[in-house]
């Protein structure tokens, strides 16, 4: 996903970024409660602080992940 890779790129060494093959892992869904995916969760010193699902335009995703990631940033300072 091109803007994942983007943001992953943006954010190294701030945000780390995990990527989970629902289809071969579906454990994974059911432990976070999505019934769909894709799923993005972010989390801030490990407890979820944002979640997203569903698949969007790419300009819409990048900007919903990047104000996730700045709001769960903000928060930690």
């Amino acid at each position: 996903m091109p803007v994942i890779e983007s943001l992953a790129a943006e954010y190294q060494g701030t945000v780390s970024f995990v990527k989970v093959n629902a289809t071969k892992n579906d454990s994974a869904l059911r432990d976070f409660g999505f019934s769909s995916y894709p799923a993005y969760v972010l989390f801030r010193d490990g407890v979820e602080a944002d979640r997203l699902t569903l698949n969007f335009a790419p300009w819409f995703l990048e900007e919903r992940l990047r104000r996730m990631i700045d709001n769960a940033l903000d928060a930690k300072r």
